[in-house]
């Protein structure tokens, strides 16, 4: 792994950090090492070392959460067996029942001992379709809010915009000294992009009680994880690090080259 040196600027708190955001910019700088920088020796190797041991973690980070998708499958898939179990309307069941009721209520005359266990019968068979479709109805809600906490837990925190939707104004925790932990500008600007569309989400914080605020981490949709503070956007690979480690404008001439 390499880490931030002792002088990065708002390098902010510990934990495991990656050098760029995805394993495809880790694998560009190692290619572009390769073709550019072709010299040997024990610092080379180390970096080396650290770019692949990268690439290893953010698969692993990617990994992790494909089992929970796959949980998320599971649950989705049960949901669906049991909806399907769920039978359709019988509404023309009472429709049916209507019109003979109807009629023999309509002469205005009392129903006779043996007439009245008929007339009985077709309306409890018309509150018995409203009973049938009330017990339907509210196994469709239950099955439906099965399905949003499903959603729910696999969104966790991140901000997820449906294609079309307008993007929250900000997708960061209501905190009121988050704001403090944001990278300069433009750096601000590209993160706050990231996480309001959902391709970054900052990490539940890991703060013993009476220490010192730790900076928020961010990991990134494809693994990478860096501190909020340190997240720094570079055009030339169109990729994040951190600050300290600007990688070399030459990174995405690699990028699915030999």
């Amino acid at each position: 792994m390499q880490d931030f040196p002792p002088d990065s600027e708002d390098a902010g708190g510990p934990g495991r950090r990656t050098r760029f955001s995805d394993v495809c910019g880790t694998i560009d700088e190692l290619k572009r090492m390769l073709h550019e920088e072709p010299e040997s020796g024990a610092a080379r190797a180390e970096v080396f070392d650290g770019l692949i041991d990268d690439a290893l973690f953010m698969e692993e980070r990617m990994e992790t959460r494909l089992r929970e998708y796959e949980q998320f499958r599971g649950q989705v898939v049960a949901i669906a067996a049991q909806l399907q179990e769920l039978g359709s309307s019988r509404r023309q069941e009472a429709i049916a029942a209507a019109p003979p009721l109807t009629a023999r209520l309509a002469s205005g005359r009392p129903l006779s001992a043996a007439e009245r266990p008929a007339a009985v019968d077709r309306a409890e068979a018309i509150r018995a379709v409203a009973q049938s479709l009330e017990d339907t109805l509210s196994r469709y809600k239950t099955l439906a809010l099965d399905l949003a906490r499903a959603y729910r837990a696999i969104q966790g925190d991140r901000s997820w915009v449906l294609e079309g939707e307008a993007a929250p104004e900000t997708a960061l925790p209501e905190e009121p000294d988050l704001a403090c932990w944001l990278p300069p500008s433009p750096h601000r600007e590209r993160i706050l992009r990231y996480l309001r569309a959902g391709r970054a989400h900052l990490l539940p914080a890991d703060q013993a009680p009476g220490a010192e605020p730790a900076a928020p981490q961010v990991q990134f949709e494809d693994g990478g994880v860096m501190p909020l503070p340190a997240v720094r956007w570079d055009d030339d690979v169109r990729n994040f690090y951190p600050a300290g480690l600007p990688p070399h404008p030459h990174g995405r001439r690699y990028r699915g080259r030999a």
